[in-house]
């Protein structure tokens, strides 16, 4: 009997703490986008991913700020956008274009 109430103590414990997290997380994102309509840009996912990285960057309570990456990572994820590209790319057009200028197109595989 000891043993399972002490186990339903870890249990409650490991509940509330993902119950926290979720809260949390649901705040962050919640002031990110309170922060977009005040400053009347438009809200879309590129635009959250952003200002959560600033809100990231300055934040001091390392509670909210361990936070963040997770939470990053999951919207990238649910979004399907890769925010990262490789160093010396951009993407124009649909093509890949380099540093010099010149235009690489993505080779077909058959």
């Amino acid at each position: 009997m000891l043993r399972l109430r002490f186990w339903l103590k870890g249990y409650k414990r490991a509940v509330m703490y993902k119950n926290d997290i979720e809260k949390l997380t649901d705040e962050l994102i919640g002031q990110a986008v309170l922060l977009l309509l005040k400053r009347n840009v438009p809200v879309n996912s590129m635009a959250l991913l952003t200002q959560l990285r600033a809100m990231q960057a300055t934040e001091t309570e390392r509670s909210r700020r361990d936070v963040f990456p997770s939470l990053i990572a999951r919207i990238e994820a649910a979004t399907g956008k890769q925010t990262k590209l490789t160093q010396g790319e951009h993407r124009e057009n649909a093509r890949w274009r380099s540093r010099d200028g010149s235009r690489q197109r993505k080779r077909k595989v058959h």
